[in-house]
């Protein structure tokens, strides 16, 4: 090769090292030739999971294990805390009253009472061995779409409908079920029943805030809490 040849090589070779060069950086600072985020540009925040459907469970008890503990007592009228259950009653057992206990089928002297269907490992379950025979039951009233005996929140709260004399608080809200503290002190409530409008159940969950004086006292805390499950 001679001289003027080599020359030209060399030219050539040095424009195409410029031009690869321009490329890069056109490449490098237009994330849509690329599909990466160049420079200045921000990548999109990550959207948050929207909350699955409620799990609407029909509860039905089943015979529990031969070790469950067995207590005698006696039911006296239908469940207030599952009022739509013909098969659900309100029994005294030593100086305490169980609400709800449910009878098991083929069975017309022994129910099922503490059950907790939302903690399989729940060792409150127990049998009542009933020391009379079950009174005739009430008029079951048609039952609701949003009523639940327990209630599971997303955010792993168990709540249960109040059985007594139910908290209220300012302009006339009332406090339908009572949920598990989180931490000592923290009574929890849901004001208003469950609102079952749409496939994600929700509930209005707050405190009364005792120390406002004045009474009835206002809700305090509140928020609206998707709900993961009822069994009703």
């Amino acid at each position: 090769m001679n001289e003027r040849a080599k020359k030209i090589s060399v030219i050539v070779v040095f424009l195409l090292v410029i031009l690869f060069g321009i490329g890069q950086f056109f490449a490098f600072s237009n994330p849509s030739a690329t599909g990466g985020n160049g420079a200045g540009s921000s990548a999109s925040a990550p959207s948050s999971p929207s909350p699955v459907a409620t799990e609407v469970i029909h509860y039905m008890p089943s015979v529990p294990a031969s070790s469950t503990p067995v207590a005698k007592g006696s039911c006296w009228t239908n469940s207030i805390a599952a009022p739509y259950r013909a098969d659900a009653w309100r029994c005294a057992v030593g100086n305490g009253i169980q609400d709800p206990c449910f009878e098991l089928s083929g069975s017309t002297s022994t129910l099922v009472c503490g059950m907790d269907p939302a903690n399989p490992a729940a060792t409150s379950t127990f049998l009542l061995s009933l020391t009379k025979p079950l009174p005739a039951a009430l008029g079951i009233p048609p039952a609701p779409a949003n009523w639940a005996w327990l209630v599971k929140l997303q955010n792993g709260e168990i709540c249960a409908p109040f059985t007594g004399t139910m908290p209220f608080a300012a302009g006339g809200e009332t406090a339908e079920y009572g949920c598990a503290p989180q931490y000592k002190g923290d009574d929890r409530m849901i004001f208003g029943g469950l609102d079952a409008s749409t496939s994600v159940w929700t509930a209005l969950v707050g405190t009364l805030a005792t120390g406002s004086g004045t009474f009835p006292p206002p809700i305090s805390a509140s928020s609206v809490v998707p709900v993961a499950a009822v069994w009703q």
